[in-house]
C-alpha cells in the first residue's frame, strides 16, 4: 500500500483483498437477485431505467449514426463489376473497392435478457471482471431497424471507367455505386466482458471505474437475414456472401461494441455500479 503524507488520502494500487472480493461480490449478486423487492436488479434497469439515478432503459437502445465500413472480403470482381453496370460509357465499368458494409438506422432489443456468468479479479492491480450472457434462443439478442421504413443496411462498391474494355486500369471516370435494404442478425449467448478498476482510498468511499466493455458471439449462435427481394442481383449476391464471410457476425458485434464503449453508456454503467456499491456498502459495517 502506498503511504501519504499527514492529511493526505491514500490511494491503493494494489489487487483487491478479502474484505474488498467481498464486498463486490455482495454487488454482483445483488446485481443479479430477481426479487421484486431488489431496486439493483440490473436487467430491469437495463429494460426500464432507473429515474431516481439518472439511467435512461437500454431495451430497445438505438445508438444513431451510420457505422465504420466492413470490407467484404472474396468477392468475385464479376459481382463488383455488375453493381457498377452503365451503360452511357465507351467501356464496362468496373469496381476499384472491396464491397463494403456499414450500418445505420440501428435498434438493439433483449440486451435485458442477461445473466451472470462470472466474477474473477486480478492478483496483481486493483482491478476485477464481471462477465455476462446476453440473449437466449427464445429471446436472441437482435439488431433490427430502428425505422422499418427505411434501409439499415449500406452496400458501398468504388466504381471506374477502364482505360480499355480488357483493362483493370482507371480512367478519369470514377464514382460509387451503393444500395440499401433491411436485416435482421439475432444472437444468443452473447458474452459481454466489463473490465473495472476499483478506487479505493484513505479515507474515502470505494468507487469504480469501467476501462472497457467486450463482446464476443460465436458464429454458430448467430443468425443474419437479409431482405433482398426486389433487390438487383448484385445485391443478393452481395448479401450471401456476407453471410458466409461472417460480415453480418462482425457488423452486429461492432456496432454493438462500439455503443457499449460510448462514453455516455460507460457513465452510465458507472454511475449504476456507484450507487448499488454504496447501497451495499451501507449494509455492511465492516467495510
Amino acid at each position: 500500500m502506498k503511504h501519504a503524507a499527514q492529511g493526505e488520502p491514500v490511494t491503493v494500487s494494489e489487487p483487491p483483498g478479502p474484505i474488498t472480493k467481498a464486498i463486490i461480490s455482495a454487488l454482483w449478486r445483488r446485481t443479479f437477485n430477481s426479487d421484486p423487492a431488489n431496486p439493483m436488479y440490473l436487467p430491469r434497469i437495463i429494460r426500464d431505467g432507473y429515474p431516481e439515478w439518472g439511467l435512461p432503459s437500454y431495451d430497445p437502445a438505438v445508438p444513431g449514426g451510420t457505422s465504420a465500413p466492413i470490407d467484404i472480403p472474396n468477392v468475385p470482381d464479376g459481382v463488383g463489376d455488375a453493381a457498377c453496370a452503365r451503360y452511357d460509357l465507351p467501356y464496362p465499368p468496373i469496381c476499384t473497392t472491396p464491397p463494403a458494409l456499414q450500418l445505420t438506422n440501428i435498434v438493439f432489443t433483449n440486451l435485458s435478457v442477461m445473466q451472470d456468468v462470472s466474477l474473477t479479479f486480478s492478483t496483481t492491480e486493483p482491478v476485477f471482471t464481471a462477465v455476462v450472457s446476453v440473449g437466449t434462443v427464445t429471446q436472441p439478442f437482435t439488431l433490427d431497424a430502428d425505422d422499418p421504413s427505411q434501409p439499415n443496411y449500406l452496400f458501398q462498391i468504388g466504381c471506374c471507367e477502364p482505360v480499355t474494355p480488357d483493362s483493370r486500369d482507371c480512367g478519369e471516370q470514377r464514382w460509387t455505386t451503393d444500395a440499401g435494404g433491411r436485416f435482421v442478425a439475432r444472437a444468443h449467448d452473447a458474452i459481454l466482458t466489463f473490465i473495472v478498476r476499483l478506487n479505493t482510498s484513505e479515507p474515502g468511499p470505494m468507487t469504480i471505474n469501467v476501462l472497457g466493455v467486450g463482446l464476443t458471439v460465436d458464429s454458430k449462435a448467430v443468425t443474419i437475414d437479409f431482405d433482398v427481394e426486389g433487390e438487383p442481383r448484385w445485391v443478393q449476391q452481395l448479401a450471401e456472401i456476407a453471410v458466409n464471410e461472417g460480415v453480418g457476425n462482425g457488423g452486429l458485434v461492432d456496432g454493438m461494441r462500439t455503443f457499449l464503449n460510448q462514453p455516455d453508456v460507460i457513465e452510465n454503467i458507472e454511475t449504476f455500479a456507484n450507487e448499488a456499491l454504496k447501497n451495499i456498502l451501507a449494509e455492511m459495517p465492516y467495510a
